[in-house]
């Protein structure tokens, strides 16, 4: 069953890590399937027809089986990094060359003619009466006006309320908003890869959260669970 795979010991048994290619995690399992098979030693040696090797080797095809699965579903083994998705670089234009510098004519090239002095006696008188009436209209805010700022922006970060988590007697619809869809539902076994979530008449009774594939709650069992 899923909520008894441990894939750590999968890739422990094979001498594996998570991120290996898929030929050398098949290349891994054929080699410890030889080692394990009662039928491929010699009569007389300790292990020949040992229950415990049978044991052992149907473990290890379980533990196959779901990963091979996962692979097929995610396009990865368990454990290993998504692949990256390499995004092509843009590449920008080269600079325009500046334009040409304009063509001095006769007439451009002749002075401006400077406005009247009458004219800038009143406009000057003008910009200063605008710039002092401003100045006194602007009121700086007092001190209070930054605390109670200050004091509304502690208690704005004081009631934001914690992420949900999973705990006991939640219904499927909170598990869904806290976890996302499962991979897989067995009856009353919602399977996340290897972790997985126990539901007994609409309420969650049991969890197991995979380190490969964590749940969002501290701790790996409830507290109530009996191994």
């Amino acid at each position: 069953m899923a909520n008894e795979i441990d894939f750590l010991e999968l890739y422990r048994q094979l001498r594996v890590s998570p991120d290996c290619s898929l030929e050398e995690f098949k290349r891994a399992y054929r080699r410890c399937v030889s080692t394990l098979h009662p039928d491929r030693k010699p009569p007389g040696h300790e292990g020949y027809k040992n229950s415990r090797s049978g044991q052992r080797l149907q473990q290890l095809n379980v533990q196959y089986e779901a990963a091979m699965e996962f692979h097929r579903l995610h396009g990865r083994l368990p454990g290993a990094p998504p692949p990256s998705v390499v995004t092509p670089q843009r590449v920008n234009p080269p600079p325009r060359p500046p334009p040409p510098p304009p063509v001095m004519t006769q007439a451009s090239s002749a002075v401006p003619r400077r406005p009247h002095v009458k004219w800038l006696i009143p406009i000057a008188l003008l910009a200063i009466c605008i710039l002092f009436w401003g100045a006194s209209a602007v009121t700086p805010p007092s001190d209070g006006g930054n605390d109670n700022a200050t004091r509304d922006n502690d208690a704005t970060l004081a009631e934001a309320p914690a992420a949900p988590t999973l705990t006991l007697g939640m219904s499927p619809e909170n598990v869904r908003t806290i976890e996302g869809n499962p991979v897989e539902i067995r009856d009353d076994l919602w399977e996340y890869g290897p972790s997985w979530i126990r539901f007994d008449h609409g309420s969650v009774i049991d969890w197991y959260s995979s380190p490969l594939h964590s749940l969002k709650t501290a701790q790996a069992r409830p507290p109530t669970a009996h191994n």
